[in-house]
């Protein structure tokens, strides 16, 4: 399960914050021509009390004040996704190391035990004949 995870999930992060990145450059343009819109309606119509100006002021100020509120809600889960997946790289990087050195080290021992079945069978065969004399002389 960690191993499908880590091997094709880059690309799908990666398109992914793209998306995101994107969202908010639009979110970031439509706010700004809206802040614009309202600025020049302002500065062009006559009949925008000063206490309009305020209102409008304020409800500009509140929606960009829960904007960067969202922002820093999303680069947070960013953040905590991003540290999740460097754990999750480093455990994988050291599991495949740890099962490298325990492949190499099966391999030495299989080695091992083909060298030590010889020397049975060669020792099998020595006392085999040393039996075999023995009673021959007796």
């Amino acid at each position: 399960m960690v191993g499908g995870r880590g091997g094709g999930g880059g690309a799908g992060r990666r398109q992914e914050r793209q998306a995101l990145m994107v969202a908010f450059a639009v979110a970031l343009l439509m706010g700004t021509a809206v802040y614009f819109r309202i600025w020049a309606r302002q500065s062009s119509d006559p009949s925008f009390t000063v206490d309009d100006r305020e209102e409008l002021r304020r409800q500009f100020e509140r929606a960009n004040l829960e904007a960067m509120d969202e922002s820093a809600e999303w680069r947070m889960k960013y953040d905590t996704e991003f540290a999740k997946n460097k754990q999750l790289q480093d455990e994988l990087r050291k599991a495949k190391a740890s099962l490298s050195s325990s492949t190499r080290r099966f391999e030495v021992l299989q080695k091992e035990k083909e060298v030590l079945k010889r020397q049975i069978e060669t020792m099998k065969q020595q006392c085999n004949c040393t039996v075999s004399s023995n009673l021959t002389q007796v």
